[in-house]
């Protein structure tokens, strides 16, 4: 996932290019700060009157470079512009604070694109919704101006949700979400808006030959001609390009005559800055319309030459500050632009990419550093966190692990300086793109690290959102919101019983809150990428649900993976559409598990149909673990449709099984992947075994024998496999049965990660081993707080075996009046007690009342609530003996 500028920010301008200036203006006197008077009036009354109390900002590149509020006539002096910044050609001002009042004059904030910063400027205000802020060629403009200079964050909107690489290469980014954005905060409807722009449009290319190149590619850019955009923005690069050549010549003829042409050759410098400024300006434009038709490679060389451009020109006056700031914007273009090729580029690229990016932003680190502007550095310092994030998603583990790291440590030192009082957007923005890292280091660690990270990257989230709240900053609410919901989803994959529970919980709630803002009318993309995380983060809720209670949470998930499909098309967003559709066949298949008769075969044939969707797209060759992982999927939903049907019906549904399952294996071998390859083939011999016990004679004998090695290779590998071994009881039980084997293998996982689910597992494994005071040691150390109900029932009935092995009555007797009551209420614990029944029906210590205890087990693991409390009744007076 890239992830992180969701506030409308131009990226490839140089974020910090405006206090840079200012603390390098404080040697030379002709460097002093420029003061800046600025007068706010509300024009709708007869006579004007004055904004109060309104906050005013004066912004380049969206970093702060004045700020102050108006007084009682309306009037701020901006102290802090440098002389670059007001050179620069893309100032704008920010008026806050002044009830539902919104900029009207200058046309869309902006103060000057070639001539100088005025020393005293007026801001007109209106009312939100006031006709005369789209009414004009000039408003129009000027909104679409700003915008294709900003384009580069809707890049950012597209790659922040957490999606694999692959599916974010895909995504199309829509300029729609931003004219949206600038409708609600102008008080405008967006169909209002975008039918304005649209009529403007159709102005400018009906009078094109009155119009400028610029106004033709705003046109089409309005238009969604991206392509066409793309090459006017071409033309206006090459056109500055070949003045700038000129310019130069010039400016050689000229140095014969250096004394007598000073002057001159000074204006001609001033000339020379503003036309790079503007080849940097439309070649930023070129890249933008680039990347909106997903050129990436193409928007990256685009700025290359102008990053060169503006180096050579640098390199000629290196005494120049102005030149120099544009060398680092045009750098800091180049960068992100990089970055942004490399998280949608293939990973035999992407790797290379990023770590050029953050080289790139080493190098402006240190030019930053040199010139003692910490806010510079502090801007380089949380890109470089950006580019060695990217890179460490797609790096080895333990390459990663040291990126992340890295990552984690640029975005604490960026914080330094990017405080919550001085700069609030971009702490907030720090603040989420140290959640990200944060949440990718924790996704890669394990046990209390894993955890100790995950709760620093919630806490980030959670302080981005102190200021990216709903009313002031809606799109980046929700995208914090967003992110907030994958660090409690994973918090919840890693955590278990309640806790788990109450994560899910924050987590849907956080997706849901995302919803209220991300629409399927303005930002599709970003609302079925929600809609998918949802979808998963309901459909574990279930999980843990057991029984008909996990029912209403599948549904919703199932309503949830449909939605993302709206927007998810196997011809748009074919990966996207694959992985909805596992994720959709995921959970009809679990719930098909649940169901019974007509609905069952219903949930479950649409399952069935969901996997080989996916597998339409998930083929072996373009994206062999994607195939196998839905092949595994197919087959049990496969499995499970073969168990319910009868005949001819059986044997083909589980003839395809089989078929899914060795698919499996193909890719899932010993040597990679050994666990996903002992899974495939425990889940093979089950498939095998219930065919062989449909059919007769020799097939029966060579479907049973292969399923007979499918088990042996599993517990190979995999020892305790035996909870997944139903129905093989051809099987020899010195094969079956192995629970020294078992116990080992339990005590060393136990060891390895104590989560209660493992606990649970090697507390059958010392009753079946007959080490009854171990595993009631075991039983006492798991807590209730840690485990779900149907999970407390099975703690709780292996410890009534454990203390009747032991041979105390009287605890015997305590543990069975406690066990009674949730054994006659608690639902099914969806837990298989194969190798338990076994030992139950062989071992000497459960002799007496074996058909008893046999049936307390069997009970259970069928959710049998009455059967559980007649097999205790039954038990009673051999307890009481």
């Amino acid at each position: 996932m890239n992830k992180r500028s969701w506030q409308i920010a131009p990226l490839l301008l140089l974020d910090a290019v405006c206090l840079a200036l200012a603390a390098r203006a404080q040697k030379p006197a002709q460097q002093q700060p420029v003061t800046v008077t600025v007068t706010v009036v509300n024009v709708l009354p007869q006579k004007p009157e004055p904004a109060k109390l309104a906050d005013v900002n004066l912004w380049s590149q969206d970093v702060q470079c004045g700020h102050g509020r108006t007084g009682p006539r309306g009037e701020v002096a901006l102290l802090h512009v440098s002389p670059g910044a007001a050179q620069t050609g893309d100032l704008r001002v920010e008026i806050s604070h002044a009830g539902d009042l919104v900029i009207y004059l200058p046309a869309g904030g902006l103060l000057n694109s070639s001539s100088a910063l005025p020393t005293n400027l007026t801001v007109q205000l209106l009312p939100k919704g006031s006709q005369l802020l789209i009414k004009g060629p000039g408003q129009i403009e000027a909104m679409l101006h700003r915008m294709s200079l900003e384009i580069a964050s809707l890049q950012k909107q597209n790659t922040t949700l957490r999606q694999d690489a692959a599916a974010t290469r895909n995504q199309k980014p829509d300029l729609g979400a931003a004219i949206a954005e600038w409708a609600q905060a102008n008080g405008f409807s967006a169909d209002e808006v975008n039918k304005t722009v649209e009529q403007w449009a159709d102005v400018i290319q009906k009078q094109s030959d009155q119009a400028t190149t610029e106004q033709k590619a705003l046109a089409e850019l309005a238009l969604k001609h991206y392509d066409a955009a793309a090459q006017l923005f071409h033309l206006a690069t090459n056109a500055d390009l070949q003045q700038l050549n000129a310019e130069d010549a010039q400016e050689q003829s000229l140095e014969a005559q250096v004394k007598a042409l000073q002057a001159a050759q000074q204006a001609l410098l001033d000339k020379e800055r503003n036309s790079l400024r503007d080849l940097i300006n439309h070649a930023q434009q070129t890249a933008s319309a680039d990347q909106l038709s997903l050129n990436y490679h193409e928007a990256t060389q685009t700025l290359e030459s102008a990053a060169e451009t503006a180096n050579g020109e640098y390199k000629k006056h290196p005494g120049d500050k102005g030149l120099h700031e544009l060398w680092l914007q045009a750098l800091r273009a180049e960068a992100n632009a990089r970055e942004r090729e490399g998280s949608h580029s293939p990973a035999d690229q992407s790797l290379t990419l990023l770590a050029q990016a953050a080289d790139d932003d080493r190098l402006l680190i240190r030019e930053y550093t040199a010139l003692a502007d910490r806010e510079g550095a502090a801007a380089a310092k949380n890109n470089l966190g950006n580019a060695l994030d990217d890179e460490g998603g797609r790096a080895s583990s333990d390459k990663a692990i040291a990126l992340l790291d890295e990552a984690v440590e640029a975005y604490r030192i960026a914080l330094d300086v990017r405080t919550k009082s001085d700069l609030p957007r971009d702490w907030a923005m720090t603040q989420m793109n140290l959640g990200i890292a944060l949440e990718d280091e924790g996704e890669l660690a394990s046990g209390d690290k894993a955890m100790a990270l995950l709760d620093q990257a919630v806490a980030a989230y959670r302080s981005a959102l102190e200021v990216r709240t709903k009313a002031d900053l809606p799109q980046d609410w929700a995208q914090t919101q967003d992110g907030l919901g994958s660090a409690l989803t994973v918090q919840a994959e890693r955590s278990s019983g309640d806790k788990a529970i109450a994560f899910l919980g924050q987590a849907i709630a956080a997706y849901e809150n995302t919803l209220e803002v991300f629409t399927e009318v303005h930002q599709p993309q970003n609302w079925a990428s929600t809609q998918f995380h949802l979808g998963a983060a309901l459909f574990d809720a279930g999980e843990l649900e057991y029984g008909v209670g996990a029912i209403p949470l599948f549904d919703l998930s199932v309503e949830a993976y449909r939605n993302a499909l709206k927007v998810y098309t196997r011809t748009d967003l074919p990966q996207d559409w694959a992985s909805a559709q596992n994720g959709l066949g995921i959970t009809l298949r679990d719930e098909g598990e649940l169901a019974s008769g007509e609905r069952a075969t219903s949930l479950l044939n649409q399952a069935v149909d969901a996997f080989r969707s996916a597998l339409e797209v998930r083929t072996k060759s373009a994206l062999p673990q994607g195939w196998a992982q839905t092949q595994m999927n197919l087959g049990n939903a496969l499995e499970d449709e073969g168990e319910r049907a009868a005949g001819d019906e059986a044997m083909a549904l589980l003839d395809q099984a089989v078929v899914a399952y060795r698919n499996a294996l193909e890719v899932d071998t010993r040597e990679h992947m050994p666990w996903g390859w002992a899974a495939a083939q425990s889940n093979l011999g089950i498939a095998l075994t219930d065919e062989g016990e449909r059919a007769g004679g020799d097939r029966a004998a060579a479907l049973l024998d292969q399923a007979d090695q499918a088990f042996r290779s599993a517990l190979e590998v995999d020892p305790n496999s035996i909870k997944i071994l139903e129905g093989a009881s051809h099987l020899d039980h010195e094969l079956l049965f192995r629970f020294d084997e078992a116990l080992r293998f339990d005590e060393l996982r136990a060891k390895i990660d104590p989560s209660p689910s493992n606990k649970l597992d090697l507390l059958e494994a010392d009753l079946t081993a007959a080490h009854f005071n171990d595993c009631i040691q075991i039983a006492g150390s798991i807590s209730d707080g840690a485990l779900t109900p149907g999970g407390r029932l099975i703690r709780d009935t292996l410890n009534l075996a454990c203390q009747w092995g032991s041979g105390n009555s009287e605890r015997t007797l305590a543990a069975e009046k406690l066990f009674a009551p949730e054994a006659a209420t608690t639902s099914r614990s969806s837990w298989v007690f194969t190798g338990t029944l076994h030992f139950l029906a062989n071992s000497p210590a459960f002799a007496p009342g074996r058909n008893a205890w046999i049936a307390l087990f069997t009970a259970e693991q069928n959710g049998d609530n009455a059967g559980m409390t007649a097999a205790l009744r039954q038990l009673e007076p051999i307890l009481q003996r």
